[in-house]
């Protein structure tokens, strides 16, 4: 649910997740300035203690939160009119995690705030209308020149960039900003289109790929591929899985790789299976210095003790925590069905191989994933500066 103070909502209620991080400290910072509190206390590192008892998936999202706080980046908004994104930005910019860029009307954005009660001080953000804006031309002249051989006439560049999305991934492309978050009313292939068409794939990459984390209690885990390769082979998945191990280390996590599949290390001989397996060789030959095993079936790959008792010679160390699908409707399923029916937090999705930070919301995605998916967006934009 989700809750905003005004005329419908003064009283807090219990379950609602800022009672003890905002009421708790505003009592004890009374309480000191009044002199009955009998010992002072620094109310911020107060407030971050409390955090940290919300559980196992608000204590991950803290520290990339922390981490993007420490240097802000830009980070542009093309839905910027849109209600859930001016209270993401409320906070984000109370907190510091990212300096927002929102674009569309000025007036529009002001009409929203008034009509919603959103707090967003407007002086602490930019706001940038694409139709009006200085570097439309520019824009649009670069983008015919990068899709003029696809069926991009000027006409219809000047109109495709004049539509915020478009108009949003140019500003990346051209280091205006640093990152862009988009997709809470578009279509998942709405987002990612024109990011490929403008931004394009960092150098070396093939592909790219849709990964989700799972913020399980015995720990992360990382999902993938859950949203982009349709038809995979071994290449794609071996791929796929490269990448998802090396942002596996970015949140401070080991990667163990298991190459999913219905069979056990050749158990049954079928297409899909041979896939997993080839995938699995495949990355391990390239890159030896990680942990990769398969194909084998989702329990094994979780299960370190039934693992070993299984297959003795696993090359893993342990319970695998990045876990790569046969193909995208088996990773799609399973992380909604962990999310919907076991309950465990999904952050995501994250678009890896980008050549510059690109985030695509859930259309029905809530303020605090907004805000949680920006502040990835902005710890991936410090590694790319």
């Amino acid at each position: 649910e989700d809750f905003n103070f005004g005329p419908e909502y003064i009283i807090p209620k219990p379950f609602d997740p800022r009672v003890l991080t905002w009421v708790a400290p505003a009592v004890a910072e009374a309480a000191m300035a009044s002199g009955v509190a009998q010992v002072e206390v620094d109310i911020d590192a107060y407030r971050e203690r409390l955090k940290g008892l919300l559980g196992g998936a608000t204590a991950v999202m803290r520290k990339f939160i922390r981490r993007a706080a420490r240097s802000p980046r830009r980070v542009v908004f093309p839905e910027g009119q849109d209600p859930r994104i001016l209270r993401a930005c409320a906070i984000l910019v109370d907190e510091r995690i990212a300096e927002p860029v929102l674009l569309g009307s000025r007036d529009k954005v002001e009409a929203v705030l008034r009509e919603q009660e959103i707090d967003l001080d407007l002086d602490r953000v930019e706001i940038v209308d694409p139709r009006t804006d200085g570097e439309l031309e520019g824009y649009v002249e670069r983008f015919h020149e990068q899709r003029k051989r696809k069926g991009v006439t000027m006409e219809l560049a000047r109109i495709q960039m004049r539509e915020r999305n478009h108009f949003g991934m140019m500003m990346v492309a051209e280091g205006r900003v640093d990152g862009v978050v988009s997709g809470i009313s578009l279509s998942y292939p709405d987002v990612v289109r024109p990011a490929l068409q403008i931004v394009g794939m960092r150098p070396g990459a093939t592909k790219i790929a849709g990964m989700y984390l799972m913020l399980h209690k015995s720990g992360i885990l990382f999902f993938g591929d859950t949203t982009v390769n349709v038809d995979t082979d071994a290449k794609t998945l071996a791929s796929v899985a490269e990448m998802i191990a090396d942002e596996a280390k970015t949140f401070g996590v080991s990667p163990r790789v298991a190459m999913l599949s219905f069979s056990n290390f050749g158990s049954v001989r079928a297409r899909s299976s041979s896939t997993s397996a080839e995938a699995a060789a495949i990355l391990s030959e390239r890159r030896p210095d990680l942990e990769v095993e398969g194909e084998m079936q989702a329990n094994l790959a979780v299960n370190y003790e039934l693992q070993r008792k299984v297959f003795p010679s696993t090359r893993l160390s342990g319970p695998a925590n990045v876990l790569i699908f046969p193909n995208l409707e088996a990773g799609n399923a399973a992380y909604k069905l962990m999310r919907e029916l076991g309950g465990v937090p999904a952050v995501g999705p994250v678009l890896l191989g980008m050549r510059r930070p690109v985030t695509v919301l859930e259309r029905d995605c809530s303020v605090d994933s907004i805000v949680h998916m920006t502040a990835l967006t902005v710890v991936n934009a410090q590694g790319k500066t």
